[in-house]
């Protein structure tokens, strides 16, 4: 799903009613039935079930196409509202990213049932990735403010990213509509994007009171340590301090990238020279354009420049493991 907004959203905090919460708690559901290749279709017998058995409400939201998640999710936030119940997306991490993006800064608390394909969201919470389980944990987790990233208003779980990555998205999109959506043809489908390249454009990024002009195939902006840990960078520890990862690459050529990509398989993308790496609480990237292409959590934005990116503190109240171990 992608965007095309003309200005930049603004993130309000919504104060929910004085609700006797019920027990158990009310679920309101929203199945995405085009993530995990339609597993999300079978979601809502094994809800009904669950909640049967437990005695718990469930409300479906019926989602027929990506294109009616965010009303969906705006309906489901206003019953929850009412009743003090529970927001549960089920999906990949774009799926997630949507409905976060309506429930950012709201009382209501999200659930996550993820049937995506890397799921990077659910993993970094220590979020079950069998749906039985996951459900479980809707019904009986603790709700924990979680922090998000935001470019122009527009939140991001996971990563915002422009150039290279971006046009990899784009081009991911394509791989999966025609070979299905399985981990194999996704990361196959990145792998040639990075090899085929990406022309370096000229970007001004404002970070930390300094300024860096400069020309580059890509910038990524990363907001979850489990990604980043599974590349060997060392700005995974950027999420402990509560800041954002930014990675710049330097302009390469064919020989260059290949070495990148290879580094990237064997996890030893911390030791690339062309890689310029470093935390920031928040950034300001321009460039003479007026609108650039912008990928978040793997979908794509025409966002107006310039873009101004921040991370928000506790902007999403996450249902999670109560005992879990800190990400």
């Amino acid at each position: 799903m992608s965007g095309t907004p003309q200005a930049s959203l603004s993130i309000h905090r919504r104060i929910a009613p004085t609700v006797t919460p019920t027990s158990p708690r009310v679920l309101h559901l929203l199945a995405n039935r085009a993530s995990g290749q339609g597993a999300g279709a079978d979601l809502e017998a094994l809800a009904a079930a669950l909640c049967a058995a437990r005695g718990a409400r469930l409300q479906m939201h019926p989602v027929a196409t990506p294109r009616d998640l965010e009303e969906a999710a705006a309906a489901a936030e206003r019953a929850a509202l009412a009743d003090g119940g529970v927001v549960v997306a089920a999906g990949g991490d774009g799926t997630i990213r949507s409905v976060a993006q309506v429930l950012t800064g709201s009382e209501v608390p999200l659930a996550v049932v993820p049937v995506g394909t890397f799921n990077f969201f659910a993993r970094n919470h220590h979020i079950p990735e069998d749906p039985r389980a996951a459900l479980a944990l809707a019904l009986d987790g603790e709700p924990r403010p979680v922090d998000l990233g935001e470019v122009n208003g527009h939140v991001f779980l996971i990563n915002a990213s422009l150039g290279l990555y971006a046009r990899a998205i784009a081009e991911r999109e394509q791989s999966t509509a025609r070979f299905g959506r399985k981990r194999l043809v996704v990361i196959a489908s990145t792998l040639m994007s990075f090899l085929k390249g990406h022309p370096a454009v000229k970007l001004e990024i404002e970070a930390g009171g300094h300024t860096r002009r400069l020309r580059t195939p890509m910038v990524f902006i990363g907001n979850n340590a489990l990604q980043l840990r599974d590349v060997a960078l060392d700005v995974a520890g950027c999420m402990q301090q509560g800041r954002l990862a930014v990675v710049v690459m330097r302009p390469v050529g064919t020989l260059g990238m290949l070495r990148m990509t290879l580094n990237g398989l064997m996890r030893m993308l911390g030791e690339e020279e062309n890689l310029l790496s470093f935390c920031a609480d928040s950034l300001v990237i321009r460039r003479r354009h007026w609108k650039m292409t912008v990928a978040l959590d793997g979908e794509l934005f025409r966002l107006a420049t310039p873009l101004s990116i921040h991370r928000s503190t506790g902007a999403l109240r996450l249902v999670q493991p109560t005992a879990a171990a800190p990400p």
